[in-house]
């Protein structure tokens, strides 16, 4: 049976003081008592003193006794009562709570489809609103549903500046080529999370913290085998993947669709006429 808390009945702290207050009592008692009575036999025949110090010592144990006996019956009561209720209630209780555990993950799903949806929704509103607003906005849904124009901007101006990069890098031998790379993933990062506001999206973290991690030390497992210059061209390579992966998720997780339009429902229905 399952142990948890909400089945256990424990004696209440002020009690278990008590009974460990009075065990220290009973043991001061009889350890007294006890050196008392020795010294009244031993050294010196005090029948009265002998008397007193048996009245103590039996006081002690009996205190000792039935302090140790009220706590193994608590302890034994407590059992007592999580067994029943593990072998009873819990039991009983307990298809009833995996049900509620099942709806309520099934909820945590439709809510994330009705979010899902909700964001198509939105889209769908936003880019009817942009086709009747800006002469642009061909070309923005083009590239994806909810972009904009200066994001189309920013990202040509931030492509040509990492071409430029990569043909520097590969032209010169400069020294820090790993952290020079590193910088353009968290240009590339920055740029899309600015323009779909994921500061605040914990995966959206994750995905900048992977290429802090895998790129530094990435270029230096692979620069003793390929070449520095074949290492920083594969790294570019996995960049535009990495920027690609990330504007998609992006797109999907604040809009609800994937970027360019890619409806592969239509185009297998199309193939198969």
């Amino acid at each position: 049976m399952t142990n948890t808390p909400q089945t256990r009945i424990a004696m209440p702290v002020s009690e278990k003081i008590g009974l460990a207050i009075a065990l220290i009592i009973a043991i001061i008692l009889i350890s007294y008592s006890f050196f008392s009575l020795l010294i009244d036999i031993i050294l010196k025949l005090d029948w009265y003193g002998i008397v007193i110090d048996l009245i103590f010592l039996a006081i002690g144990v009996s205190l000792g006794y039935f302090s140790i006996r009220i706590y193994k019956k608590s302890v034994y009561y407590e059992g007592l009562v999580s067994s029943a209720f593990d072998e009873g209630i819990y039991s009983r209780l307990e298809p009833v709570l995996r049900k509620v555990a099942e709806t309520h993950v099934e909820m945590e799903e439709l809510e994330s489809r009705l979010n899902r949806i909700d964001h198509k929704i939105q889209t769908v509103i936003d880019e009817q609103v942009k086709a009747g607003e800006s002469p642009s906005s061909e070309v923005e849904r083009a590239v994806a549903p909810g972009t904009s124009m200066r994001f189309v901007i920013k990202t040509i101006f931030l492509t040509i500046i990492t071409m430029s990069g990569f043909l520097f890098m590969i032209s010169t031998s400069l020294g820090a080529v790993h952290f020079a790379t590193l910088l353009f993933y968290i240009l590339w990062w920055l740029l899309i999370s600015s323009e779909f506001k994921l500061f605040n999206n914990n995966a959206a973290w994750v995905m900048v913290f992977v290429p802090i991690l895998l790129v530094p030390v990435g270029f230096m497992v692979l620069d003793a085998f390929l070449g520095i210059n074949n290492v920083i061209a594969l790294f570019y390579a996995i960049l535009a993947f990495y920027a690609f992966l990330y504007f998609s998720w992006a797109v999907y997780e604040t809009k609800g669709t994937l970027p360019f339009k890619l409806d592969f429902g239509k185009y297998i229905k199309i193939k198969h006429r």
